[in-house]
């Protein structure tokens, strides 16, 4: 399994802005880029979905930026996955364009490994929480 760009970036920019964040200071968006060597246009765009869901809030203007509005420990991975990445599951069928279409649960139930490895990596990331990722932030 590779995870998209958009999710580790997106995963970055939110231990950045714990991290640097309070109720009176706010993150600007130059100040992450340049910390995590992203650009600030792909991080807008990033930035602009985390707060359509919710999890950031930005303020514009000379004291403006980000700051999450959600506790780390309320937010899962799994939540962060679905809302970056543009892919239903996190581990798709590796098969043809023909097998993806039939395979379901249905048809594959616990036959295909490739639904056996989307099911177990998506209890993993329903099972992790922000405020873990964050805390072990050093060893990613």
């Amino acid at each position: 399994m590779k995870i998209s760009t958009r999710v580790r970036y997106g995963l970055k920019a939110l231990v950045y802005i714990a991290d640097n964040s309070t109720e009176e200071k706010l993150v600007r968006i130059k100040e992450i880029s340049d910390a995590e060597n992203i650009s600030v246009q792909y991080l807008e765009q990033i930035l602009f979905k985390l707060k359509n869901e919710n999890i950031i809030e930005g303020k514009r203007g000379p004291n403006g930026g980000y700051r999450l509005v959600q506790e780390p420990k309320s937010v899962t991975l799994h939540q962060l996955y679905k809302i970056l990445d543009e892919e239903e599951k996190v581990i798709d069928c590796n098969e043809s364009e023909e097998h993806k279409a039939a395979c379901n649960e249905m048809t594959c139930g616990g036959k295909c490994i490739w639904n056996k490895l989307d099911n177990a990596m998506t209890k993993i990331l329903e099972e992790t929480t922000l405020d873990e990722f964050i805390k072990n932030k050093d060893i990613i």
